[in-house]
């Protein structure tokens, strides 16, 4: 959808159509998902319009026939893909699982397009044209697999030189253990230790020694413990064997930074494919949140009518059902219809009898529709609204000096000059506060 197809006009604040995005955004596992639900607006394109809904009712029927998917853990990865266009550039290990997550799970769903439930194969049209911009990123996926690890650290298989290195390691690690022990023993008949036990400072495996004593014990010293009565000390005969572990420390992190800028590379390779496919997989958690809220309101798809006609059968505003639900209560359902010639209605009836509320569901639902979002009702049509106007309410504005009066003689004042005879305009009320 592009900016010129958004409905420039809208009183959704008024119509709290924010705190239906909120709504929405609980029926997602990922700030993919989140986000992608935080930038939706209601649109004057028909095709984009009557294609959210087609898709969202695609994905219900996958749901009913068992079908599910796992968006969880799926973020944002637009600022990791430039980066990693910067020559040079190394991600950390938690930065590419990020992007290497956004494949896998891509890859994942299009193994299901393209092997859909036989009872989803005739119907599935609207989805399976959205898959089709999911490449195919099993070779890319196969020089990352089981190269990092669940904590975020390069497994040894990462390379064999990362593996050489890290035995290496460990080897020297037992050289020097076993060196110090063997010193350890000498000095504890002395009573020159304060334990028997060998601790580690600044990668170099060190002693600890009584203050007292310090002078018994030839090496360099790496600092003190916070009573002072110990210190760590590091022995000269194990200074070259720790010197080495050193050298093979440093081997292992250029090895490790390589790596890292080899996987970077391979990203950046691929990095066109990888956004696309983010923005997919976005779309269709779109898509199931959607559905999952649609299933749990009772909500249709809308019939995008050719002409003026407005049908809203047994409909519910959305956020008071909510709020009623969790008291037990249910809201009282609506049903409008407005065709032909009948373009105006007039709402009457006593305080506290559901007017404004009527106003707000129409106006909400309609911002909805026109959004690709199904709204709760047994049936509905609406043409597409080139603005969506509403004055409800108490407008008093302090910063602008405006009394109530004054801000809703400001409010109409803009409706007057935006409508058009494709408009839906809702008063709440005209002419009082006078």
């Amino acid at each position: 959808m592009s900016a010129d197809d958004i409905v420039a006009h809208t009183s959704a604040r008024v119509l709290e159509f924010e705190s239906l995005r909120e709504l929405l955004r609980g029926y997602t596992n990922s700030p993919l998902g989140s986000n992608r639900v935080g930038s939706l607006a209601p649109s004057s394109d028909r095709s984009w319009i009557e294609r959210q809904h087609q898709m969202t009712e695609e994905i219900r029927a996958y749901r009913r026939v068992g079908g599910s998917f796992d968006f969880s853990q799926l973020f944002e990865i637009d600022d990791l893909l430039n980066k990693s266009h910067i020559s040079g550039t190394a991600l950390e290990t938690s930065e590419i699982r990020d992007v290497v997550l956004v494949a896998d799970r891509a890859a994942e769903w299009r193994r299901i397009v393209q092997e859909p439930p036989a009872a989803m194969r005739d119907s599935w049209r609207m989805i399976r044209e959205l898959s089709e911009g999911i490449l195919d990123f099993s070779g890319f996926l196969r020089g990352f697999r089981n190269k990092i690890l669940p904590d975020g650290t390069l497994d040894d298989r990462a390379s064999p030189e990362l593996s050489r290195i890290r035995r290496d390691i460990e080897k020297q690690k037992k050289q020097i253990q076993e060196s110090l022990r063997g010193y350890l023993r000498r000095l504890a008949e002395g009573g020159s230790v304060q334990d028997e036990l060998i601790t580690i400072r600044g990668e170099r495996f060190v002693i600890p020694v009584k203050i007292e004593q310090k002078r018994r014990v030839q090496g360099v010293v790496h600092g003190a413990s916070s009573s002072g009565q110990t210190v760590f000390v590091e022995p000269l005969e194990t200074i070259e064997q720790n010197n080495e572990l050193v050298r093979l420390l440093d081997e292992e992190l250029a090895e490790i930074h390589r790596i890292l800028q080899e996987m970077t590379r391979s990203i950046a390779q691929h990095a066109d494919a990888i956004q696309a496919a983010a923005n997919i997989l976005g779309e269709l958690e779109l898509q199931f949140a959607k559905a999952r809220f649609a299933e749990e309101y009772g909500c249709v798809p809308v019939s995008v009518a050719d002409n003026s006609r407005l049908i809203l059968h047994r409909s519910r505003h959305p956020l008071l059902e909510r709020n009623l639900k969790a008291k037990g209560l249910h809201a009282v359902p609506v049903t409008i219809e407005l065709e032909g010639d009948r373009r105006q209605l007039v709402i009457t009836g006593p305080n506290t009898g559901g007017k404004t509320v009527t106003l707000k569901t129409v106006g909400l639902l309609a911002l909805m529709a026109q959004s690709g979002i199904p709204i709760p009702a047994d049936r509905a049509s609406m043409p597409i609204f080139d603005s969506i106007l509403a004055d409800i309410g108490d407008y008093q504005s302090i910063e602008q000096n405006l009394s109530t009066f004054s801000a809703h003689v400001t409010n109409i004042d803009f409706i007057s000059r935006t409508a058009t005879d494709a408009s839906l305009v809702l008063l709440d009320e005209l002419g009082s506060a006078t």
